[in-house]
């Protein structure tokens, strides 16, 4: 077993007019509001939208120094369809209403941690539903027009496309922000040691503007849990393994009984339905079925990119990568950099260097193309295009101060000619880079330098 979990909060009063209006056949809102209900005749929950494109799953130490548990290792690119989610979590009131129309199931519980009349209580009406096996998520969903959300779409709904380890960013979690096991072990210190209303905690909100995808209570995925899944997950909208040993679906998100580890965007809770569904919440989803309400942000990529060392690439452009429990290397070739299909492999490694003052020891990779370019290209070093080039680093052990950059190397020497860096943090970079040739993170150094080497042919 691994892990554990947490989540969120909310206004009592508007809940429970919903509740009471629903048995009433009243309508809470005035009659010029519009309010969006299903098919099944019940108030939807608000959703935020997320758009299609790629974004980075998984975790890596390069990325993330605080540590990854091994099931969320390699970190992989994915390219999902736009969809929607909900932006809380589903509340008692809604399932209460999913219940009396015949489509729910009673709960398993109707005790919360402190409370014993917790799903039935009109001031909890706004809380999120707990006592919710996998099998009731999924009726609930179904009767709302909705399903489950895959773990993929969790993940991105969750963390954006800038890889961020909380849906509020990087800073570590606190009371204020999240409803979570505070401290560290042994003395863990519960924020609230129950539920929260599902809009409590405005600030902890995702790119897209879900609330609390992290603490308060963990949320049910449709996908089967398995370790390794992320080894061989396809790059489009990955559904999950069909099947697995242990037959277990995950929960994702954590809970007000988990510790800040467990409460990011990236862990993945396993062996759940033997959890106690105290913890267990839901929050729906669906595909976009029509018009995104904003321009998808990049095409798919062309062809299918795979986590492999060779792809093919068209003068479409597309992206290639490799990943493995230590770092990551991408690079994502724009329309245009190359004039024909072209196969480019990856390979990474590591390897001492010695630069006079800039010296180092531990991840590089070397990018093949073949054939080369074209021969309008061939003379020059430069490409018809820039790369952007992704790259992780471990660590910066004997690292002088302020002295690390991004280089190519050229007749001359080392030099930032040609490069434009977009994004860099003490465990990765993001760069434009413009020249063939050999490329790598360094810095001055009393003793070692960890740097990444990009050669590109």
């Amino acid at each position: 077993m691994q892990k554990m979990w947490h989540k969120r909060a909310g206004s009592v009063f508007l809940g429970s007019v919903l509740l009471l209006s629903f048995f009433l056949g009243a309508s809470p809102f005035g009659a010029a509001d519009e309010v969006a209900v299903s098919s099944a005749g019940v108030l939807d929950s608000e959703e935020v939208f997320v758009p299609a494109g790629r974004f980075l799953m998984g975790c890596s130490p390069d990325l993330y120094p605080g540590g990854c548990d091994t099931d969320t290792y390699p970190i992989h690119a994915v390219y999902l369809d736009a969809f929607y989610i909900d932006k809380t979590e589903v509340t008692n009131a809604q399932y209460d209403a999913c219940v009396a129309a015949g489509a729910c199931r009673e709960r398993l519980h109707c005790e919360s941690k402190t409370r014993s009349n917790y799903c039935s209580a009109p001031q909890y009406a706004n809380y999120p539903v707990i006592g919710v096996n996998w099998g009731r998520a999924v009726e609930y969903c179904a009767w709302v027009d909705k399903r489950l959300p895959t773990e993929a779409e969790w993940e991105k709904a969750a963390r954006g496309t800038d890889m961020r380890r909380h849906p509020w960013g990087d800073d570590p979690a606190t009371c204020e922000q999240v409803n979570f096991l505070s401290g560290i072990w042994p003395d863990y210190v519960p924020c609230v040691g129950d539920t929260m209303p599902v809009d409590s905690y405005p600030n902890n909100v995702s790119p897209y503007g879900a609330l609390n995808m992290s603490g308060n209570v963990s949320e049910w995925v449709n996908d089967f849990y398995e370790t390794h899944y992320y080894w061989r997950s396809p790059y489009y909208n990955p559904p999950g393994p069909d099947i697995t040993v242990k037959q277990e679906h995950l929960v994702r998100g954590g809970s007000w009984m988990d510790n800040a580890r467990s409460v990011t965007t990236l862990v993945r809770l396993d062996e759940s339905e033997i959890y106690k569904t105290i913890r267990i919440g839901i929050r729906c989803a669906r595909s976009s079925t029509g018009p995104p309400p904003q321009p998808t942000p990049e095409p798919p990529p062309s062809p299918t990119p795979t986590p492999f060392a060779t792809n093919e690439i068209g003068s479409d452009g597309g992206i290639v990568w490799v990943a493995s429990p230590r770092n990551l290397t991408m690079l994502s070739v724009p329309s245009g950099a190359l004039e024909a299909n072209t196969v480019i492999t990856l390979t990474s490694g590591g390897q001492s260097n010695l630069q006079g003052d800039l010296q180092g020891l531990d991840h590089f990779f070397n990018l093949d193309v073949h054939p080369p370019l074209s021969e309008s290209m061939q003379g020059s070093s430069t490409v018809a295009a820039p790369f952007e080039l992704t790259l992780g680093f471990t660590s910066l052990k004997g690292l002088i101060p302020d002295t690390v950059g991004f280089y190519h190397l050229g007749a001359t020497g080392w030099s930032t000619d040609d490069i434009v860096i977009s994004e860099q943090t003490g465990g990765h970079i993001v760069a434009w880079i413009g020249q063939r040739g050999t490329y790598g993170v360094l810095g001055r150094t009393n003793r070692m330098y960890l740097p990444v080497f990009a050669k590109v042919p």
